[in-house]
């Protein structure tokens, strides 16, 4: 009984901080919107939506002295907000030209999660989470 009672005591407080720093690590538990990938269109049946968060890019961008533009087109109603060029792609390779422009960068810059895997940007998680705001 004794020993049952310190695994307890050892077991549970672990717990709690995992669980709370699986929480603290999320992005919206930091503030941070995920903004899902609308264009193109293309059907969750293979895969879910690719969400990002816009915010870090951002900022990361801004460092950089860069601006909207390096991933938008300027048109004349303003900022696109569809990814640069995809929209003059022909639809077939719209989805290529995304992977590869998104692994070239994160790629290059060493920077964001390593993508080695198709679920590390097309998250069930994150696709229910979003869904269950709505």
């Amino acid at each position: 009984m004794q020993e049952k009672n310190v695994r307890f005591r050892i077991i549970l407080p672990c717990l709690l901080v995992l669980t709370l720093g699986l929480v603290l690590s999320s992005g919206e538990a930091l503030g941070e919107e995920r903004i899902p990938f609308t264009y193109p269109p293309f059907s969750a049946k293979k895969m879910p939506p690719v969400f990002f968060t816009h915010d870090q890019h951002i900022a990361y961008l801004d460092g950089k002295g860069q601006d909207c533009t390096t991933c938008h087109d300027m048109t004349d109603e303003g900022l696109a907000e569809s990814l640069m060029n995809v929209r003059n792609i022909a639809p077939r390779k719209q989805m290529d030209y995304l992977h590869a422009t998104c692994t070239e960068c994160h790629v290059k810059l060493s920077k964001g999660p390593r993508l080695v895997d198709c679920r590390v940007c097309h998250s069930e998680r994150i696709a229910s989470e979003h869904a269950a705001k709505k």
